[in-house]
């Protein structure tokens, strides 16, 4: 059983990620190798009571489109990517139960587990994921709409198509592809020993794609379908509660996770 990232580690390890943008590169990790978390450095956490943890009203719990800490603590919990980070900031497998890379680093080959469900029952399928890369980095998907996506702009640089002065692709992002019904593909320009690390983070957690064009998604529990251990069940003046999901493929023994509002 995984175990379950306290509030204040949450808050560092994000924190960390996004100072890894700025850093150098490394050693690529492949499918059997643990990444280890940059030093983490020190940040405000959220206040934690002995019944509840306390975080802001004012949530948005579509992870690509916010920067808040709390919207994103809470979305690590009821959202999973292709990989995810465990309690001591290693990359373990998520929606993704393995990957590969390619000898010149430019290509990861995710082979999607079966037994992946959003909370309503529905299979997380590899359209599902490309769907969700394609709202983030395609300026002309659907889904992509006002193009406010922060952590990916910070983390991979650009949108599709956008180009430096010499012609040459500002993301390291290349396409992503559905490669059969349970692999996935993104391509890369470059290498970037960072990309799984990256991914990790909470804005990259897939979500329910035909969810999305709700405006109010995010905002509410009725329009939230969760991916990850937890769902929500309670969303109200007073704060938000979450049980465990039971579609989930790696179920949780644990109780409601309660927040309250500031």
């Amino acid at each position: 059983m995984k175990k379950l990232m306290t509030v204040r580690g949450f808050i560092l390890l994000t924190a960390a990620l996004f100072l890894l943008a700025a850093c150098g590169p490394g050693q690529t990790p492949h499918a059997s190798d643990a990444t280890e978390a940059a030093p983490l450095p020190q940040a405000e956490a959220t206040v934690q009571t002995e019944t509840a943890t306390v975080v802001s009203r004012d949530l948005l719990l579509d992870p690509a489109k916010t920067e808040d800490p709390d919207s994103l603590l809470i979305s690590r919990s009821i959202y999973e990517g292709l990989v995810t980070l465990d309690a001591d900031g290693n990359i373990q497998p998520g929606i993704a139960q393995s990957w590969t890379v390619s000898d010149d680093e430019l290509d990861y080959i995710f082979e999607i587990r079966p037994d992946a469900f959003f909370n309503d029952g529905a299979p997380i399928t590899v359209d599902e994921i490309e769907n969700n890369f394609n709202r983030w980095f395609d300026p002309q998907h659907p889904l992509h709409g006002d193009g406010n996506y922060p952590s990916w702009l910070k983390l991979f640089l650009a949108f599709n198509g956008e180009r430096d002065a010499d012609d040459r692709s500002v993301s390291q992002i290349d396409g992503v592809q559905k490669v059969d019904i349970n692999t996935f593909l993104i391509h890369l320009n470059r290498p970037d020993p960072q990309l799984l690390t990256y991914l990790a983070d909470p804005a990259f957690a897939i979500l329910k794609s035909d969810s999305l064009s709700n405006p109010a998604y995010g905002t509410r529990a009725s329009t939230i379908i969760a991916s990850g251990p937890y769902a929500v069940t309670s969303w109200t003046e007073e704060g938000l509660i979450l049980s465990p999901n039971p579609q989930y493929w790696n179920p949780v023994d644990g109780e409601e996770i309660r927040f309250i509002f500031k």
